[in-house]
This record gives C-alpha cells, structure tokens and sequence, in this order.
C-alpha cells in the first residue's frame, strides 16, 4: 500500500480538513483531500469484515465448521455486541483458507512418499493376475 504526503495548514471553516488525534486540524486542497479518501478506502477494503456464511463459502465448509473453526480459535473474531453475530477479517479467513490447502498438499504429498518408500506403486492391481 503506498502513502501519500499530504501537506497541512491551518483550516478554514468552509473548506474540507482533516483533524489529528491531538485536536489539531489542518485544511486540504482539493488533491490532498482526495488522496486521503483513497488512503481512507484502502484501509477499509483491507480490513473488510465477513459473517460465517460468507466465511464458510470462502472456505468451501459449511456455516457450523466455520463456527467450530472460531470456537478453536483457529481464525480470530470479535463479536457485534454481546451475543451478536461472530465477524472476521476476510483476509484472515482467506489466509486460512491458503494455510488449509498448503497444510493438505504437504499432507498428500508425505503419503505418497510414504507408499512409494513401501513399494505400493509396484503392486499389481486389484483385478489382475499376477
């Protein structure tokens, strides 16, 4: 994500500003108002909170084995208020979606390792003859 400089000055009253933390305000030109709109939509698309349906779709899971995923602490969420609907970050969720699938793949790859090493490539089938 890149940053843009926004250059401050003291505010107006009927021009667009920005305040600081320290109760500081600081007017903007058009160009640095904007830039801090898109600084502002970035950081909201990143940061974009799902529900455990639109988790579990991410996942490929149903809604109950995503609430059981939260239960296990496997992906972090908070509460919309108290006893409200469970949220997560998507992109936790879809970090731990790509964690699922490099966690399966090193998982197959290690059992056919482990039938190669026992020679279970050199039997025969099933219904043939040997």
């Amino acid at each position: 994500m890149s940053m843009a400089v926004i250059e401050a000055r003291p505010v107006r009253s009927d021009a667009p500003y920005v305040l600081q933390g320290d109760g500081k305000t600081y007017q903007l030109d058009r160009n640095a108002f904007q830039a801090a709109m898109e600084a502002a939509k970035e950081a909201s698309d990143t940061s974009r909170t799902i529900g455990t349906g639109e988790a579990a779709r991410i996942l490929g899971v149903s809604r109950k084995t995503v609430q059981r995923m939260l239960d296990a602490n496997a992906i972090p969420y908070r509460r919309n208020g108290e006893g409200g609907n469970r949220m997560m970050r998507q992109a936790d969720v879809i970090s731990y979606a790509e964690t699922m699938r490099s966690d399966r793949r090193a998982a197959l790859d290690d059992l056919r390792d482990q039938a190669e090493d026992m020679g279970l490539y050199d039997m025969p089938d099933a219904g043939q003859e040997g």
